[in-house]
């Protein structure tokens, strides 16, 4: 229980006291890594008591369910390293926040809210703390001050949207389970169900998906990193959320419900276009953050399409690729936010040459770069090839193609970035930064750089969670070199080619690409995704003008002329003879006086 109240209490009462220091900056500054270093004790408390189940009652069906197992407590393990360096980074970098108590206070309510939904059991629980972590959200998008609101306000209208599905399919679970405790009992076999099993597997798998960036909730990400602080966006967009987002789609896929070929198929679909969507636009981005917010996305992609395989091979490569994400884009984001400060800017034409100009920081993106680009030794060479391994049990070849393409241009884009920052300038001269802005972007590239080596030794973890009948069969896979090993090396030299070719025609590194934008094929589209045409609720935003507009012009005014056709038809017939009933009689009045005290007393009395 000690554990819990750290871990989950503490962050979110700490979150409700920032107002009473906003005026103490450097105790504001320090609040974070207090709490953050709070909870790393929660979790060596947890970590000496798991197995734990902790129940009791609290309101009607809100009982506080909780659940300690060797998977949450790394998924733990990771919060709490995330946590951390958040801590450090923000010891320099709340104060350049336009709103550093609000930016504070979100930070603490998302670590609360995020370690809440990793334990709870209890979805009508899970839902209070999801509910959190959206406010954490908005208030830390906003914390970037007033340019930031509009698209706060952005994300929080999608995050609600699709936690309102999500609500409404988690209700039609609930009566099909009859049970609010996730993994009691039998999950909800969709094929038996086939009508309301789908319809709550969809609305759930929408919501879930949503947290994570799945297309078409993304569009705020990218929009978000530009205009709030890179504390706020390493700690949510890039990590926590992507750790909700993912790992409660391993608890519906796995624990909650038993897919059929019609919710696979719904998943691949939103697998493939979340990998495609954000690839050319961020092949041609000049905005680094904008660049590592589009990078977010995509592989979102693959590790939906590793749940949708409901192979142990697919949904271990889907949470070890969650893992090594939100490590290596945590690290990508924090050495973001150092070098902005240093040039003044975020575009990569300023940015070139700053990672070799700061050692530090350079090397820590580049450990970073080993992480996404999948690169062996990390957890991500190992996540593809699982994933692909499941995609091809199911004979999913169609689907492992197109993911094999999104994956070149993938390394293809980081391939830029790193080429950008890493490019030989003479007049850029080393610099020296705050270690509280250099360290934490270093350690989580060296972390991502290791994930391999970490997954191997939670191997179990991995295989008590997805289940003991294929029990040994990650642990040989590990060592296991196959024709999907061959897959992999071949995308690695694919997406360096795609690169060089495009880097020979390019001027500087930062230009690579440039020429998508000005094709007859490719460059109409990513005009009008600059634009913002493309953006659904950017449209979904016209369209409800356009309604309204119209509404307003017809609808209203209609009301309008009937009402106003209805009093003067009213006025008509009863102006005459309320103009002879007033005829200056004082007896006349005196009457109509009693009478109606007469007929307010029968009401009364009746």
């Amino acid at each position: 229980m000690t554990a819990m109240i750290l871990l989950i209490v503490l962050p979110i009462v700490a979150a409700l006291l920032v107002g009473a220091v906003r005026k103490n900056a450097r105790l504001l500054a320090t609040l974070p890594l207090v709490v953050a270093g709070v909870s790393v004790l929660g979790f060596l408390l947890a970590l000496g008591a798991s197995p734990l189940k902790l129940a009791g009652a609290f309101v009607g069906p809100f009982t506080l369910h909780f659940e300690l197992d060797g998977w949450r407590l790394l998924l733990l393990a990771f919060v709490c390293a995330f946590e951390l360096m958040t801590g450090i980074y923000a010891l320099q970098a709340v104060a350049r926040a336009a709103r550093p108590a609000l930016l504070v206070a979100s930070l603490l309510l998302a670590f609360g809210s995020a370690a809440g939904v990793v334990l709870t059991s209890n979805v009508l629980v899970l839902l209070i703390f999801w509910e959190m972590f959206l406010l954490a959200l908005y208030g830390a998008i906003a914390s970037g001050g007033e340019r930031a609101e509009r698209t706060a306000f952005k994300a929080l209208i999608i995050g609600g949207a699709s936690d309102f599905l999500m609500i409404l399919g988690l209700m039609v679970y609930i009566v099909l389970r009859g049970s609010v405790i996730m993994g009691a009992g039998a999950p909800v076999d969709i094929a038996k169900t086939p009508q309301a099993g789908l319809f709550a597997f969809v609305l759930i798998f929408l919501g879930a998906g949503a947290k994570a960036g799945m297309f078409p909730f993304h569009t705020w990400i990218p929009q978000a990193a530009e205009v709030m602080p890179a504390t706020g966006f390493a700690a949510l967009p890039a990590s926590l959320e992507k750790i909700l987002g993912i790992s409660f789609l391993y608890t519906l896929t796995s624990k909650m419900f038993v897919l059929d070929g019609r919710a696979r198929a719904i998943m691949m679909v939103f697998a493939v276009v979340t990998a495609f969507v954000v690839i050319l636009p961020a092949l041609v981005e000049p905005n680094l953050k904008r660049v590592l917010a589009l990078t977010a996305i995509s592989p979102v992609g693959f590790m939906i399409a590793g749940m949708a395989t409901s192979a142990m091979a697919g949904m271990a490569g889907a949470l070890m690729y969650m893992l090594t994400h939100a490590t290596y884009k945590s690290s990508m984001f924090f050495a973001a936010g150092a070098l902005e400060k240093q040039a003044g800017s975020d575009k990569l034409v300023d940015l070139r040459g700053l990672g070799r100009a700061t050692p530090v920081l350079g090397w820590g993106f580049a450990l970073a770069f080993l992480g996404a680009a999948s690169l062996p030794p990390t957890g991500g060479f190992m996540a593809k090839e699982l994933i692909f391994e499941g995609l091809l049990h199911h004979h999913n070849g169609v689907v492992l193609a197109l993911l094999v393409v999104a994956a070149v241009l993938n390394i293809a884009v980081f391939s830029k970035v790193l080429a950008v920052l890493w490019e030989r300038r003479p007049e850029v001269a080393a610099q020296r930064m705050p270690g509280s802005e250099v360290l934490p972007a270093f350690l989580l590239g060296m972390a991502a750089a290791l994930t391999g080596l970490i997954f191997s030794l939670a191997t179990p973890a991995f295989e008590v969670t997805l289940g003991p009948a294929e029990h040994g069969m990650l642990t040989a896979m590990w060592t296991h070199v196959g024709p999907l090993t061959g897959l992999s090396l071949l995308i690695y030299i694919l997406g360096f080619g795609v690169y060089l070719t495009a880097r020979e025609r390019a001027a500087s590194a930062a230009e690579t690409f440039g020429g998508l934008v000005e094709s007859p094929v490719t460059g109409p589209g990513l005009r009008m995704a600059a634009a913002g045409k493309l953006d659904a609720y950017e449209i979904g935003l016209k369209v409800v003008d356009f309604v309204t507009r119209v509404v307003f012009r017809y609808l209203e005014r209609l009301i309008d002329v009937v009402v106003d056709g209805i009093i003067a038809g009213g006025k008509a017939v009863s102006g005459p003879a309320l103009s002879a009933i007033h005829n200056g009689v004082y007896s006349n009045y005196l009457a109509w006086a009693v009478v109606g005290l007469i007929a307010v007393l029968a009401l009364v009395l009746m």
